[in-house]
């Protein structure tokens, strides 16, 4: 018998786990076993694929301190309606490769559903970039006011960083995608099994190659830990700025994704935000732990990276899922304060690198020394208590330029500012039309690649669940 201890620490937390997370996934794996060793000959293997079929229609056994765990609480079920299918089913069969390829097929599940979320908020984010490519902003670099660009220009350069972090996820599938089963403990075995043809049946893209490799490998889900830390990382710093707006007045949120205050009675704190913030932070710590449970252990068949890894993943999956549906909630429909944004840039400096470019266009000198011109000009402004707005070509003469003054309102003009940065990848209205549509083919792309790998997942369960 088991410790008490060892019953209430890991054997009944692990079942619940598995009960609650992998059994259709363990149900898959045998039930493709099965059919395979039915079609290299095995007696009594087509009885246990029938069996398992019928058995995964019913409600699971609760825990049973005398088992030790999920996969034998099945062997018994099974044994008990013909010991014969049970033992056919043992042939080539262990834990370690069937765990190893459980916990494979519940991360597929989950980094195609993730994929899925991802794929969602980049189309929502095109659709605010489409509504917005005439909106200006004022962005910032290293905290400082910087240019003038559009909401547009900005969103379209998030959904590009999630374009490439869908490759990353698509590639993370082809490390994942590869089947362990028929490695049996670590050494294969000696009973004529066809491994193509389990994976086949699972819809894993091949056997892998090396059955040592088979059950001791947790490289992927450390790629996949690194894959979701990436896309957290990127999201966290997307949600500073909108929190950063939001502070400022310029972006609200629709009314169910704001809280009031109890003393206060103007508050309308972005909550939804905040609570995305914490979200990802949730998922970035959670991958950690799941990269240490593989650092430093042996190569080969073992708990930490195993079983004792599949919670802490789960946890980084939920996080992961409820950060990105609150952005999607966010961003689907904000309230966007143009006008003040508009302003800020009005009444701001950030123009001023178009009015050395005018001046180095006008003047024939190069930039550097268009750019010190502009310097003098800013101190001569500062001097007098002035803004940028109130420059003049009379301010420009007292430091020896001459520019028409219709040239030194186009300059300062936020939205002429924008218009003239034409160039691949620019910000101007002129352009951002055509990059939205290429993100767009480039979205519809990955979304009918993602369709496609669904549809052939759900087909190869239909079939090991029984369906045509």
């Amino acid at each position: 018998m088991w410790h008490d201890t060892y019953l209430r620490v890991v054997l009944q937390p692990d079942y619940d786990y598995a009960s609650e997370h992998l059994l259709p996934h363990l149900f898959d794996a045998l039930s493709a076993h099965a059919l395979m060793l039915d079609a290299c000959g095995v007696a009594h293997a087509g009885t246990a694929a029938t069996l398992l079929r019928e058995i995964r229609r019913q409600p699971f056994p609760a825990y049973d301190p005398s088992v030790e765990d999920v996969f034998f609480t099945l062997d018994r079920e099974l044994a008990a309606r013909d010991a014969s299918a049970a033992g056919a089913l043992r042939t080539a069969l262990s834990r370690n490769d069937l765990d190893m390829t459980i916990y494979r097929l519940s991360a597929r599940l989950r980094l195609m559903r993730a994929m899925e979320r991802v794929l969602r908020l980049r189309r929502t984010l095109l659709n605010l970039a489409a509504r917005e490519i005439d909106t200006v902003i004022v962005a910032y670099t290293h905290h400082q006011p910087a240019q003038p660009t559009t909401l547009a220009h900005y969103l379209t350069a998030v959904e590009n960083v999630l374009a490439r972090d869908t490759v990353r996820m698509l590639g993370a599938m082809t490390h994942l995608n590869i089947s362990p089963m028929g490695a049996v403990a670590l050494g294969g075995t000696s009973f004529p099994i066809d491994r193509t043809l389990t994976s086949t049946l699972l819809a894993f893209d091949r056997p892998i190659e090396n059955t040592y490799d088979a059950v001791s490998a947790s490289d992927w889900q450390v790629e996949i830990a690194s894959v979701i830390t990436v896309v957290s990382t990127t999201l966290s710093r997307m949600l500073y700025d909108l929190l950063f707006w939001a502070s400022r007045g310029l972006l609200s949120l629709e009314d169910g994704l704001v809280q009031g205050s109890s003393v206060m009675p103007q508050k309308r704190n972005p909550v939804a935000l905040e609570h995305a913030r914490t979200k990802f932070s949730k998922a970035i710590g959670v991958t950690q732990s799941v990269i240490i449970s593989s650092h430093n252990v042996p190569f080969g068949d073992i708990n930490d990276p195993g079983p004792d890894m599949q919670p802490p993943l789960t946890s980084m999956w939920h996080d992961f899922r409820d950060g990105l549906e609150l952005l999607i909630a966010s961003l689907t429909h904000p309230n966007l304060n143009r006008e003040e944004w508009l302003r800020e840039a009005q009444q701001g400096e950030s123009v001023v690198t178009e009015l050395a470019d005018v001046i180095a266009r006008h003047t024939g000198c190069g930039f550097r020394e268009a750019h010190a011109h502009v310097k003098t000009l800013l101190d001569h402004l500062h001097a007098r208590g002035r803004a940028v707005s109130t420059l003049t070509a009379a301010d420009l003469g007292a430091v020896g330029l001459e520019l028409p003054e219709a040239e030194v309102r186009s300059a300062l003009n936020p939205a002429e500012f924008i218009a003239r940065r034409t160039t691949f990848g620019g910000p101007a209205p002129s352009v951002m039309a055509g990059e939205i549509a290429a993100a767009r083919e480039r979205l519809d792309a990955d979304t009918n690649h993602h369709d496609h790998l669904t549809t052939r997942f759900v087909s190869a369960r239909t079939h090991l669940e029984g369906g045509s």
